[in-house]
């Protein structure tokens, strides 16, 4: 194993605990190709939507 790969690797547990520790809910964290902001959830459509680069998913049911 490179000496990038670990870093990488390293990196990428610490931005996983440091989620966990404050509670972040991976459902509604956007993460989209470095986007780091929270979804909005619409409860009525179960879409939740990212105020920042856009991207949409459906979660949970959809209550109507």
């Amino acid at each position: 194993m490179n000496t990038s790969t670990t870093y990488t690797q390293a990196g990428a547990r610490r931005r996983l605990r440091r989620r966990a520790q404050h509670g972040f809910d991976r459902e509604l964290f956007c993460g989209t190709n470095g986007c780091a902001s929270r979804l909005d959830l619409d409860e009525r459509t179960g879409l939740a939507t990212c105020r920042i680069c856009g991207f949409a998913r459906r979660v949970g049911a959809a209550t109507h």
